[in-house]
């Protein structure tokens, strides 16, 4: 289904509502109206089906996003268009919503009732979270992604292999040079970069061949068709924690970042272009954790702290920093090289050689730090622990 043909023009401008168009029904009841017995699987799996298509569809995130710039309250607005929705399909709302509130009553043997009213209730808090989040649709302006020529919109999600190929393709697009720049642009024009990231996230859905706003839904009900997927809940973790350190770093660089002027760095950036993409090679993990583990435990390493601490330095950012110029010294983008350290676990789930060497070079960066800041680090400690006591006394 192409963009034209999905319910929804390219461009809709929010033009004010008056009270009668909220109050008027939007899906018409059918009668007689069933009040009273017990609702079927049947008709029940009917409503939910009909129900869920409703709020998840693009013309209710329209107006929902139309009724929020009004200051009406979405949630009380989906919950009239659910209660419609019964009545649509002939079933009085007040016995419905009860039949709801029955279901582990009436289907005591039947597992699956309990779980497919739970992902209603997902979908239903999806659809109102959707109307929260900056708006920011696809296709409102010049596009810099070009949409599939055929768009799917059904089939529940996405399926897994799309999603990890959308993150992949996402997170690529997010840290190349041309977003950056284009984000620097962004920047200098007061455009807001979140919604410009997201509106390239949605470009980025429909290139691939899925409607956009089918898309995000799949994003945000993830866990919800793929609970038990570690791998996929980790990509998804990773693919946010990209997103916002994009923007991030687009509005103010990070104090962790290495020096951008490299006359200030102790370690200098290998020459050519930093490998900023992809999955990191084994071999490159082994040359970084040897590295930074003979580097961060020299006597050098702990002069040259103990000397910025002196000079009121923050000496755990100045050890970060190091880190970050190692990344470039073998020719590996600093930004690139953290998300690799994420990922770590995923692309490598059972190399026990690395998984032994990364544990070795995080506690060379505590070593370090005890060295130098033998105060600090122990401040930091005592403050951890009172924060895990905390959390075990809440628990």
């Amino acid at each position: 289904m192409s963009e034209a043909n999905n319910g929804m023009p390219a461009s809709q401008p929010l033009e004010k509502k008056d009270a009668s168009f909220w109050n008027q029904p939007r899906f018409a009841p059918k009668t007689p109206l069933m009040k009273r017995g017990r609702l079927n699987k049947k008709r029940l799996c009917e409503f939910f089906e009909k129900c869920e298509a409703m709020l998840l569809s693009a013309e209710t995130a329209h107006l929902l996003r139309q009724a929020k710039s009004e200051g009406l309250n979405v949630n009380q607005l989906c919950v009239k268009w659910q209660h419609e929705m019964f009545e649509h399909l002939g079933i009085d709302k007040d016995f419905g919503v009860r039949s709801l509130q029955s279901i582990k009553v009436n289907f005591p043997s039947d597992k699956s009732m309990p779980g497919r009213l739970m992902r209603f209730a997902k979908v239903c808090q999806c659809s109102v979270m959707k109307s929260m989040l900056p708006y920011a649709r696809a296709g409102e302006v010049k596009r810099r992604f070009k949409p599939a020529s055929t768009l799917r919109t059904s089939g529940g999600v996405m399926a897994k292999p799309y999603i990890l190929q959308f993150f992949k393709k996402c997170s690529d697009m997010l840290r190349s040079k041309e977003t950056k720049r284009l984000f620097q642009e962004a920047k200098a024009r007061g455009e807001d970069l979140q919604k410009l990231s997201i509106r390239w996230q949605r470009e980025m859905i429909e290139q691939i061949g899925y409607e956009q706003e089918f898309g995000v839904n799949s994003m945000m009900l993830l866990p919800l068709y793929f609970p038990n997927d570690r791998q996929l809940m980790m990509e998804m973790q990773l693919f946010q924690n990209i997103c916002q350190r994009a923007v991030q770093n687009a509005m103010a660089p990070s104090p962790q970042m290495a020096d951008f002027d490299i006359s200030k760095r102790r370690y200098q950036p290998k020459k050519g272009l930093l490998r900023s993409k992809g999955r990191l090679p084994r071999d490159m993990y082994k040359k970084y954790f040897l590295m930074t583990a003979k580097e961060l435990t020299s006597d050098t390493s702990v002069k040259l702290l103990k000397a910025a601490k002196r000079e009121g330095k923050n000496v755990g950012l100045q050890s970060v920093k190091w880190q970050r110029e190692i990344f470039e010294n073998l020719g590996i983008e600093q930004d690139y090289g953290v998300e690799c350290l994420n990922r770590l676990t995923v692309d490598y789930p059972k190399d026990k050689e690395l998984h032994q060497l990364m544990f070795k070079f995080a506690k060379a960066c505590a070593d370090l730090l005890r060295r130098a800041d033998p105060e600090g680090a122990k401040k930091a400690i005592d403050m951890h622990t009172k924060k895990v006591m905390q959390a075990k006394g809440k628990g």
